[in-house]
């Protein structure tokens, strides 16, 4: 018996061993398993961090104002100029912190002191290199004018720079401003309605849609978002950032044979019936028609 027991406790150890690895494999197949279904339901982690470039739109309005608020505090006009290069607008970069600020401030953005802040920190910048939009008629009055009188101080002491750049500078080590620690709650949409749309013949100006955005008073109201769909693409733009034109207006060119749908998103249902052009004549002369529609707070 004394000697058959080494071979039985051997044959015991590695039996023993072989369960203990068995279930080691088992069970680092079944946490792998287990990892790669929770990040099927889950999705993957995001990025923390993104370019300026790559944000999505209502984060890169919000990042072109913290810009501006930045400068406002630093005064570092070169530093401002070179982060909205590189946010690579599709406009001149000054145009573009306009139009933010002119989308914010018709969107509820003033309903808080900060917001008054930030907007007029925008209009304070841009309007010193020159710009102009429709923010600074939205703000009120005293903001309005501190901010004119702020951008004629900055032109008094400092050059104004032409920015004409070739290709966006490489900007390293820059870091991002916090947008979140500023932005104020929106105030409640307002409400508009879209009144008929009524066609017109201008040999100066064939196929457009001429937009008005009005209160219940007929006053203009700049800075609300109109949209146009056509096809399977649409365009999204403001009221008032033709200064000329006034508050209200907002125009779209037309092309032949495309219905056009109108509407104000989140703020007015679409237009009854799709808009096309086709062929009128003012007096004797042959060009394309055109359209009027005005939207009415209600």
């Amino acid at each position: 018996m004394n000697r058959r027991t080494p071979r039985i406790e051997a044959n015991q150890k590695r039996a023993t061993g072989y369960f203990s690895y068995s279930v080691f494999a088992l069970s680092l197949i079944a946490g792998i398993a287990l990892g790669l279904s929770l990040t099927r339901m889950h999705g993957p982690l995001r990025r923390g961090n993104a370019e300026p470039w790559q944000l999505n739109a209502e984060d890169r309005l919000h990042y072109t104002i913290a810009i501006a608020l930045e400068y406002e505090h630093s005064g570092d006009l070169a530093t401002a100029l070179n982060k909205l290069i590189a946010m690579r607008p599709a406009q001149d970069p000054l145009d573009a912190l306009a139009e933010a600020a002119c989308a914010l401030g018709g969107s509820g953005y003033l309903g808080k002191e900060s917001g008054i802040t930030a907007v007029r920190s925008a209009v304070a910048l841009y309007a010193s290199q020159g710009r102009s939009g429709c923010a600074e008629r939205l703000l009120p009055p005293d903001a309005a004018d501190s901010a004119r009188a702020a951008a004629v101080e900055e032109e008094s002491e400092a050059e104004i720079a032409t920015l004409q750049p070739t290709k966006p500078p490489l900007l390293a080590g820059d870091a991002e401003p916090s947008v979140k620690g500023f932005v104020p709650r929106p105030a409640p949409l307002r409400r508009f309605e879209a009144r008929a749309a009524r066609s017109f013949c201008d040999i100066a100006n064939p196929a457009l849609i001429e937009l008005h955005v009005v209160d219940y008073l007929g006053r203009g109201i700049p800075g609300q978002r109109i949209r146009v769909r056509f096809s399977d693409r649409e365009d999204v733009f403001l009221s008032g950032l033709k200064v000329d034109r006034g508050d209200s207006y907002a125009d779209f060119q037309m092309q032949e044979g495309i219905d056009y749908a109108i509407d104000m998103p989140g703020a007015a249902d679409a237009l009854g019936a799709s808009l096309r052009t086709g062929a009128c004549y003012s007096g004797n002369r042959r060009t394309l028609k055109s359209w009027r529609v005005t939207f009415v707070e209600i």
